[in-house]
């Protein structure tokens, strides 16, 4: 499995330099000598040699694993502290796991914005001219050492042309669980099991937690399924994973049901038949063919002292259309059986640049809306 993930990534041997890697070791010693003094002498110069060192290895500027490195990454990450929930507010900084989903999980970086073409993270660090720009954006938007190392170039990349496909934070999810769920060995149902985060977080959970994750996505589902055989040798516990719709799985005594569902026009994730954007083409749609059944079945296999949650946010898509979906979807939990009993804050990040300061942007959050059957 791991020569699959090598294989999609374009990994040789002779990019393998550690446990966790970039490729780019060696040239290191070469992108450090691009500091903010020798861009601002030849800002243009400085750019095109940026750009041909990292055309010379030609790999997306993310951390690499071995399977060893990653049997090591999971411990760690295990072992780690989660900021919790305090007054219904989950702070920022529960960034721990994420390196290991995006090594995992190659199609994230492929999935694209719907209605922006091949905008994907991939796709920009292919396109010189997005490239040019990323670098560009490292150095008069950064401070300090190490400007244009690929930690530095993946964030710039994330800040070229907009939107960017967002993986639950496995952290997030692991604190949201415990929380919600403060049952020995409880049965957690992911009906939207996406790029691993909340399968990451779940099963890490010192809870015991016995996570029942699905997505129809057959390629996701190789990757979470690989994940899982790596989790079971490092936790020490299986779990259940389906590839299947969430409209169509029946789960069976669930304690919590909890994901961060898709919404049928922000994001292509792939052009099979069972996805949300290839099925429903309008907002009513969505909640018909998707909503609504879904919420039927996790109220059937939901244990009565159970609680069904979710993470949903009103958006814009591609055209500054706008959708309003949160009230919507506690109006159909509550028509369905559900009363909503609560709502916690998840703070966001904010984009750097022009305009913001360490001030602006502190109470941006998504909302995960909490629901018990009445």
């Amino acid at each position: 499995m791991i020569q699959d993930l090598y294989n999609q990534w374009g990994i040789s041997s002779q990019h393998i330099h550690s446990d966790c890697f970039t490729g780019y070791e060696p040239v290191y010693d070469q992108l450090s000598k691009f500091t903010k003094e020798v861009y601002d002498k030849d800002p243009a110069g400085t750019i095109e040699q940026v750009k041909q060192l990292y055309r010379s290895i030609n790999l997306v500027p993310i951390d690499y694993y071995t399977e060893e490195g990653l049997c090591i990454a999971l411990r760690e990450f295990k072992n780690s502290t989660v900021s919790p929930i305090k007054n219904n507010v989950l702070g920022l900084g529960n960034n721990q796991g994420q390196k290991i989903n995006r090594f995992m999980f190659p199609n994230m970086m492929t999935a694209e914005p719907k209605g922006r073409g091949s905008n994907s993270l991939r796709d920009r660090f292919l396109n010189d001219r997005k490239l040019e720009r990323a670098i560009r954006i490292c150095f008069e938007f950064r401070e300090g050492a190490n400007l244009v190392h690929p930690t530095a170039l993946r964030r710039a990349l994330e800040l070229v042309t907009g939107e960017n496909i967002q993986n639950f934070k496995a952290q997030n999810a692991r604190a949201i669980v415990e929380h919600l769920c403060p049952t020995m060995f409880g049965r957690v149902y992911d009906y939207s099991a996406g790029y691993g985060g909340r399968l990451l977080g779940i099963t890490s959970s010192k809870m015991g937690y016995q996570y029942i994750g699905i997505d129809p996505n057959t390629e996701t589902i190789d990757n979470l399924s690989y994940l899982l055989i790596l989790i079971a040798q490092v936790f020490g516990r299986a779990h259940e994973l389906h590839c299947d719709v969430s409209e169509n799985f029946q789960p069976e005594n669930i304690d919590l049901a909890f994901s961060s569902p898709p919404y049928f026009n922000l994001e292509k994730y792939c052009d099979e038949e069972t996805q949300c954007m290839v099925r429903c083409t309008t907002l009513d749609d969505w909640f018909e063919l998707y909503v609504v059944p879904t919420i039927k079945n996790i109220h059937q296999g939901l244990n009565s002292d159970g609680c069904f949650a979710t993470n949903i946010a009103d958006y814009k898509s591609y055209g500054n259309k706008e959708y309003l979906v949160v009230e919507r979807w506690i109006a159909v939990a509550e028509q369905l059986g559900f009363k909503h009993t609560n709502t916690i804050k998840m703070m966001l990040n904010t984009r750097p640049g022009v305009g913001n300061n360490k001030t602006q942007g502190r109470e941006k959050f998504e909302g995960v809306y909490v629901f018990t059957k009445t």
